[in-house]
């Protein structure tokens, strides 16, 4: 796991200082060692910031060459089947000089060219620059759990690329203003992380399980889609025994391969069903040391997950360490998050894991495995079920229909069918729904000029719950979940392993049934089977979902109120061009006098602004990283 930076092209236009200083505004990712190499041509110069996982000898350090000299890469991630690979390249005749998973890529890509990447079981993002060809080749992992972000000059000679961009940033290289298009769809839409453009004007990301090559002298781009969902041919399997049986076969296996490490590896455990399995199936390897986990807990009963993790832990025997995050430490460390985070954030929850992360580090643990990912391939939120009730309406399974909904409003109340019914109608329509239904609080000369319509998933699959699932995963939630988990993780130089987005796993369950997933009022019926006999019968039947959901309902209306009101009163939110003050303020007191549904959007506000003063701002161009708090009362 590492922070990775890299330039090609006049590489003499940065200064030597210039780029360390861009490598180093991201040490967070990497404080066990640091390296840079410049190619013989002068064409690239590739820089990296190592957090040691794997061979934790000299022998790992990055940026690594091979024998030639001629071809170096620098690399973000694991690739968790790197045993595996280097059995195949060593029957190939190729040698190593070391036990990472960084030679093993190399090598891969010495043997196979681009089509190394259908071989990789991993998340990573990673450059390798090839100085007899003056080709970069970068690539990004299926589901984007690492982050690779890439910007041009205007006359296109340098191209420059690096893990997060702060460090972009630092290389002072590009003007990089405020990209009003994103803002305008993350204000009217909600959108973040939906695809390669970002909230910086000039900087895009590379796309979830895309590659690119850049030649250098004739600064030629090309990028290609190499892995996506929907091609994969269609699963029937006898029965819930034998899909529950291949499920768990596969997560096991995805778990196995995400305990390699040569450092201490523990669990993030919410309680949940997802974090729950994980933990259980890491216990369930029988491993020598003590599993450690880690957990958020809250005071506010309705919040708290308290008894669903002591169910866990007493069952396993597990080391539990438990923090319990502190609204009132909160404002004092909102610069720290927002700018480990580079883009907003939606809502509070976000902190809980901050303190997570924080609690791992306090505990010596580097690596931990966590439950992410199981509700966009499990059909874990509510909006599946719109997408499955108009499944059943096209069918014509009118009976079945009428049933499962009764069934839905006689557990849940009346009170929830108005949001399965938005669910069920056209995206297009939702989303106007929606926005009539809470202010969006953007000035009107500023919607005018930017409007424009929300990044759409293509169809892939003709079935409503998997093109709702395939839309969640790669468009409306999984990719800003991811980026909140690398951020936070990485803020304490942490790594997080997903082993529910292992894309063996994935393919399988988007080519079973959709009733594997979702069936009457429940939700996850494959994993809920699979757990018969990992996970106490309370946890395994668990219909609600928090997830270190934090109360932030009343945080805002308590700790956080008079910091709120007086973040909407500072001059610098009143001169900012994309929001309406006087709305602002009008959504904010009906918040407080007690309009609920406002709460996401204020957040949003909230957010942005605290973006637009710690990542647009110069701050000694990037480099430094506001003080990170020591907070939070700690259970062991």
């Amino acid at each position: 796991m590492c922070g990775i930076v890299g330039i090609v092209g006049d590489t003499q236009a940065v200064p030597e200082n210039v780029f360390l200083q861009m490598r180093d505004s991201i040490a967070h990712r990497g404080p066990d060692d640091a390296g840079v190499w410049e190619a013989e041509s002068r064409q690239a110069r590739l820089g990296s910031r190592r957090l040691a996982i794997l061979d934790l000898s000299p022998t790992g350090h990055q940026p690594m060459v091979d024998d030639s000299g001629q071809l170096a890469i620098t690399f973000n991630g694991e690739i968790y089947n790197y045993l595996e690979l280097r059995d195949e390249l060593a029957g190939l005749g190729h040698r190593f000089r070391s036990t990472s998973d960084t030679e093993v890529l190399l090598k891969a890509y010495q043997a196979w060219g681009t089509d190394c990447l259908q071989r990789l079981n991993g998340m990573f993002a990673f450059a390798i620059w090839d100085d007899r060809r003056r080709q970069l080749f970068a690539a990004r992992d299926r589901f984007g759990e690492k982050p690779f972000y890439y910007c041009q000059s205007h006359n296109r000679s340098l191209f420059a690329f690096a893990s997060e961009i702060k460090a972009l940033v630092a290389a002072r290289l590009f003007s990089l203003p405020p990209n009003h298009s994103a803002i305008y769809r993350y204000l009217a839409h909600h959108e973040l992380d939906a695809g390669a453009e970002t909230l910086f004007q000039g900087v895009a990301a590379l796309p979830p399980a895309h590659a690119l090559l850049f030649s250098g002298p004739g600064s030629k781009l090309e990028m290609w889609r190499y892995w996506d969902l929907g091609s994969q041919p269609e699963c029937r399997l006898a029965g819930d025994a034998a899909y529950a049986e291949r499920f768990l076969e596969l997560l096991s296996d995805s778990v196995r391969l995400r305990l390699r490490s040569d450092v201490p590896v523990g669990s993030s455990l919410s309680g949940g069903l997802d974090s729950s399995t994980i933990v259980a199936l890491v216990a369930k390897q029988g491993r020598a040391q003590r599993q450690a986990t880690f957990s958020a807990r809250f005071a506010e009963p309705r919040f708290d997950e308290g008894r669903y993790i002591q169910k866990i832990t007493q069952l396993y025997d597990l080391e539990a360490h438990q923090v319990y995050p502190d609204p009132a430490s909160l404002p004092r460390e909102m610069d720290a998050l927002a700018w480990h985070q580079d883009h907003p954030f939606e809502s509070t929850s976000i902190y809980a894991q901050w303190a997570v992360m924080r609690l791992a580090r306090q505990g010596g643990v580097t690596v931990l495995l966590d439950g992410q990912g199981g509700d966009e391939t499990l059909a874990g939120y509510t909006q599946y079920f719109g997408a499955y009730y108009e499944q059943l309406l096209r069918q014509w399974h009118l009976a079945r229909l009428v049933s499962s909904v009764f069934c839905y409003v006689r557990k849940h109340g009346p009170a929830a069918l108005p949001s399965i019914l938005l669910f069920m109608l056209p995206q297009g329509l939702a989303q106007a729904a929606r926005t009539a239904a809470r202010p969006h609080g953007m000035a009107a000369d500023f919607e005018r000029q930017f409007a424009s319509e929300p990044v759409r998933a293509p169809a892939r699959f003709g079935d409503a719950v998997h093109q709702c699932m395939y839309r969640t995963l790669s468009r409306d939630i999984l990719p800003r979940l991811l980026r909140y988990a690398d951020r936070n993780s990485m803020a304490f130089s942490r790594e997080v392993r997903l082993p529910l987005l292992d894309h063996r796993l994935v393919e399988f369950l988007y080519a079973i049934p959709a009733d594997q997933k979702i069936r009457g009022t429940t939700t996850k019926v494959i994993l809920r089977n699979a757990t018969r006999d990992l996970l106490p019968e309370e946890v395994r039947n668990r219909r609600d979902k928090l997830g270190f959901a934090a109360p932030e309902d009343l945080w805002l209306r308590g700790p956080l109120c008079s910091w709120v009101d007086e973040l909407f009163a500072s001059a610098q939110f009143r001169e900012r061009e994309w929001l309406d003050v006087n709305t602002v303020r009008s959504a904010w007191r009906a918040f407080l006098q007690g309009r609920t549904g406002y709460r996401r959007t204020i957040w949003r506000w909230i957010s942005l602004e605290l973006w637009a003063r710690n990542c647009l701002a110069p701050r000694s161009a990037g480099l430094a990283a506001p003080p990170v708090q020591h907070r939070g009362r700690v259970q062991v």
